[in-house]
């Protein structure tokens, strides 16, 4: 039983030691590009190879081939959500978190300070928004028909989503607030 424990924690630390290299050298490669898919398709192929791994190298080591199949498929699982835990908390927020991009800013500052001025120069809301319509557009969710952009159906199910979950939670969306304020004057 402790055998079979050991080697469940072993498929999910070798899809670790797959995931660093693989992810960094495949986000690398893709300069930042399709960065959430680069993550998750890394992760899923640490998983499955570190599964495998355990399964033909060390199989025989198992109780049983039910203790077998539950330690290769449940600790590559348990690798997917540790995987997607991380991608959020990372590569996600260095990529799309202002407030990620505000600290990471103001700690290259010399001193690690920066005025509010400086900072609004060196971080323009349209840099971001730019961004943010090339991913939108690339994707799908968008279409960019000169300086208007419209939603896809794929971006109006995304929308509603995040409408009734902003409305469930409660949760102040005070952009939609400055909107709705210029669409009523």
């Amino acid at each position: 039983m402790l055998t079979d424990l050991l080697l469940y924690v072993s498929v999910f630390v070798i899809s670790g030691l797959i995931f660093l290299p693989l992810h960094v050298l495949a986000v690398r490669m893709k300069r930042g590009e399709n960065l959430l898919l680069t993550v998750n398709l890394a992760i899923g192929a640490s998983a499955i190879a570190a599964g495998v791994i355990v399964w033909l190298s060390f199989g025989g080591m198992f109780s049983s081939e039910g203790a077998k199949a539950v330690a290769c498929v449940g600790g590559a699982i348990s690798f997917l959500g540790f995987g997607a835990i991380y991608n959020l908390l990372g590569p996600t927020s260095v990529d799309r978190s202002i407030s990620a991009h505000i600290l990471n800013l103001i700690y290259q500052a010399p001193g690690h300070r920066m005025t509010k001025e400086e900072l609004f120069t060196y971080y323009t809301h349209a840099d971001v928004l730019e961004k943010r319509f090339e991913e939108c557009a690339q994707i799908g969710v968008i279409e960019r028909h000169g300086s208007l952009l419209t939603l896809t159906a794929s971006g109006r199910r995304i929308g509603l989503f995040y409408t009734i979950i902003g409305k469930v939670l409660g949760i102040r969306l005070w952009y939609l607030e400055r909107y709705r304020a210029g669409q009523s004057a």
